[in-house]
């Protein structure tokens, strides 16, 4: 049995076997760690060990073919690490079989994600949805049902497999909806709810009826005309927990107390639709709910909630994203966040006027919604005595008054009033957080029965 110090020249040196035979070459220092030559000139390099004794069987590990990657030294920093691995009872022929079939069952488990993913995906499944159940049980509304996905459930969910939407992202998206009607809400919930009955029914090896993420969800309150506003000392109290959300969401709630805009419109804001030297913001058509386009006068204090924000790069120039590609969305989460930073502030100031302790456990915060603050300022002008349709032109809002204005004309109707309204808007909620109204500051937005 050949033995010497394995280096490039001694591998090279080997001389070849006559055909059919195998010439080895063994280290003399590192001991287990040989080359084999074939009679066709395969160079390999390979460790010899044996687990379990003198009475258990040699066994051979080829480590790679001699040339790149497998140089003499590498080879034998891989043979020592082997030879490690024998010396603590781990046999690498086993541990490459282990690894190959592990391998082969991620692949598996991968193919069958990718099978979940093509066959579960919400927009696909919602489609065949309509096409396998709706049109045929709902002859007469399957096409109201197919609208509500398109516009609400299809845009939020995309193609995330029925097995991975929790209730939390259901009841999130509820919310969101919830803020522009109760009863698309509750539309949107029953068609959900609809959906993964029909999944649970067809798809029980994926999603058997105990893991509907529907389970325990209530539905929304239903339909019905929202006239709720908030009062000075609420408006106060949300102002301030705005701006305890910090960026991107404080700057967002106060804009939309000071804008009247929808949320989605100040949300999905761009810097180019910003001039900061006019002091305006022009919110396109495409962008509004109606498609008609607003200029919205910015008074000083909506100027600053939009001074020294971080720029995000964004093919669209979004002011609030997070991802660069798409305006920040989780609304639901951070109306709880503003519902519990204002309990925390009725609390204490209801401790600082010195109510008692029975009596402040008793407080809690009204149902309220984002949408009630463009309800509240549209109001609130109307109080401060600016006339109806100036108070439509400045929320963007179509009625009886504006219906047949359209265009450039209406986006600049009105500009001077607009901006007249919206800076006494702004001076009001300012004079509010500021105490400067008068009145108790103290204030419980509401009771627990």
């Amino acid at each position: 049995m050949a033995t010497g110090r394995i280096t490039k020249r001694s591998v090279d040196a080997i001389p070849l076997p006559v055909i059919g035979a195998r010439s080895y070459l063994w280290d003399e220092t590192l001991k287990g760690f040989g080359v084999m030559v074939t009679h066709k000139a395969a160079r390999s390099y390979l460790v010899q060990y044996r687990i379990g004794g003198r009475g258990a069987p040699t066994r051979r590990y080829t480590i790679g073919q001699h040339g790149s990657p497998w140089t003499a030294e590498r080879a034998r920093e891989r043979a020592e690490e082997l030879l490690e691995q024998i010396r603590r009872k781990i046999d690498p022929v086993e541990a490459d079989r282990a690894m190959l079939a592990a391998a082969g069952t991620a692949k598996a488990l991968d193919a069958a994600q990718q099978h979940i993913a093509a066959r579960l995906g919400f927009s696909t499944f919602a489609t065949r949805y309509v096409e396998k159940y709706a049109q045929i049980e709902q002859p007469r509304s399957w096409k109201e049902t197919d609208g509500i996905i398109a516009r609400d459930l299809k845009p939020a969910f995309g193609e995330t497999p029925l097995t991975e939407i929790t209730d939390a992202d259901i009841a999130e998206r509820l919310d969101e909806i919830g803020e522009r009607s109760r009863s698309a809400a509750l539309k949107a919930y029953k068609t959900l709810r609809s959906i993964f009955n029909y999944a649970c029914d067809k798809e029980r090896r994926h999603l058997p009826p105990s893991r509907s993420p529907m389970l325990g969800i209530k539905p929304p309150s239903k339909a019905g005309k929202r006239e709720r506003t908030l009062s000075d000392a609420e408006l106060r109290l949300v102002w301030m927990a705005a701006g305890g959300l910090g960026w991107p969401f404080g700057p967002i709630v106060r804009l939309l107390i000071l804008t009247g805009q929808r949320r989605d419109e100040v949300a999905g804001m761009a810097w180019g639709e910003l001039d900061k030297d006019k002091r305006q913001w022009l919110l396109p058509g495409e962008r509004s709910k109606n498609g008609y386009p607003n200029l919205v006068p910015l008074a000083p204090s909506a100027l600053v909630a939009l001074t020294d924000l971080p720029v995000i790069k964004s093919k669209a120039g979004l002011l609030f994203t997070t991802t660069g590609e798409t305006a920040v969305s989780g609304f639901s989460k951070v109306k709880a966040r503003l519902d519990a930073t204002i309990l925390e502030l009725i609390r204490k100031e209801a401790r600082e006027a010195g109510q008692s302790e029975a009596e402040i456990e008793k407080l809690a915060v009204a149902p309220w919604t984002l949408h009630d603050l463009r309800r509240t300022l549209a109001t609130g002008c109307q109080r401060l005595g600016f006339a109806t349709e100036i108070t439509e032109a400045v929320i963007n809002h179509v009625s009886g008054t504006r219906a047949g204005i359209v265009g450039v004309y209406q986006t600049y109707r009105y500009e001077a009033e607009k901006r007249s309204a919206l800076e006494a808007w702004a001076r009001h909620v300012m004079a509010v957080v500021e105490g400067e109204l008068g009145g108790s500051n103290v204030l419980p937005i509401g009771k627990r029965a």
